[in-house]
């Protein structure tokens, strides 16, 4: 079984790339950096599964994955918890939706074995999505004023985390993970982390 690893990230590609060597029935571990090196990727290599982040830049992931399924099955793999992002890739005709900040080795290699069988994988974010539809909230308007990036962090850090604990996540750096907010304080009319929080989560949650 052929796997290709879709990230812009390299730390996240060669972690995934470690955990793939050692599922049994993966005979070959393929890697794109973009969403334009992905499909050159498939056209040639045709992969049986393809592991793809949501945010890259160019193009997401979610513009090229109609390009992908029906050819091969596809697995959004990324640190993206937005409902209406897991919505729209499930709605594209992704097999699965799995956060991997919250994954482990064994977690990864089950997902590929149900996804080879024709299963549904889901992490614990989009099985609500599916399964508990009355809940879901609809998109925040703020998105549209920031990058893909910086909304990621916005709604990690509107859930809690602090900056060590995004950038870990992220596979980022600590001043990255600020200069991300910085960046966006300005877009949402904010002036402080907090003022930024209190903002993304009224306006788009509607509290």
């Amino acid at each position: 079984m052929r796997i290709m690893v879709v990230d812009d990230n390299p730390i996240v590609r060669a972690g995934l790339q470690a955990v793939l060597e050692r599922v049994d029935s993966v005979t070959q571990v393929l890697q794109a950096g973009d969403a334009f090196e992905a499909l050159e990727t498939a056209a040639v290599h045709s992969p049986d599964i393809v592991l793809l982040d949501v945010s890259m830049p160019g193009r997401s992931g979610l513009d090229i994955l109609p390009e992908l399924v029906g050819r091969m099955s596809v697995i959004m793999l990324t640190s993206n918890q937005d409902p209406e992002l897991i919505r729209q890739a499930l709605d594209a005709g992704a097999r699965g939706y799995l956060v991997h900040g919250q994954l482990g080795a064994n977690e990864v290699a089950g997902a590929i074995e149900t996804c080879q069988r024709g299963g549904l994988v889901l992490g614990r974010e989009a099985a609500d999505v599916v399964l508990n539809p009355e809940n879901y909230v609809p998109p925040n308007p703020l998105r549209e004023q920031v990058s893909e990036r910086e909304a990621e962090i916005l709604d990690m850090a509107a859930s809690g985390l602090s900056n060590r604990e995004i950038a870990t996540r992220l596979f980022l750096s600590e001043r990255t993970v600020k200069n991300y907010l910085n960046a966006a304080y300005p877009k949402i009319g904010a002036h402080s982390r907090a003022q930024a929080v209190s903002s993304w989560l009224g306006r788009g949650r509607g509290r």
